[in-house]
């Protein structure tokens, strides 16, 4: 399994930095409060960062709740 995991992480390593070398080329970022020039490479890794933490933050609540019922659940059955 261990060797599985690593073969799979240095595929994702390798197709990551393929991905950083060919989206090299710098574009302009407007944000509300200036503009910046920065690689399309990582304005793709942050805006793709910012959606993954949205999502983990959005389902939070559901999975927070859902593990509470899960205790009470378990507490109720051990009595």
């Amino acid at each position: 399994m261990r060797f599985l995991t690593l073969i799979l992480f240095l595929l994702v390593a390798g197709f990551g930095t393929l991905f950083a070398v060919l989206n090299a080329a710098p574009v302009l970022f407007d944000y509300y409060l200036g503009q910046g020039e920065i690689p399309l490479s990582l304005l793709l890794v942050i805006v793709l960062a910012s959606g993954v933490l949205l999502g983990v933050l959005s389902a939070l609540p559901l999975i927070l709740s859902l593990r509470i019922r899960l205790r009470k659940a378990e507490k109720k059955a051990v009595e």
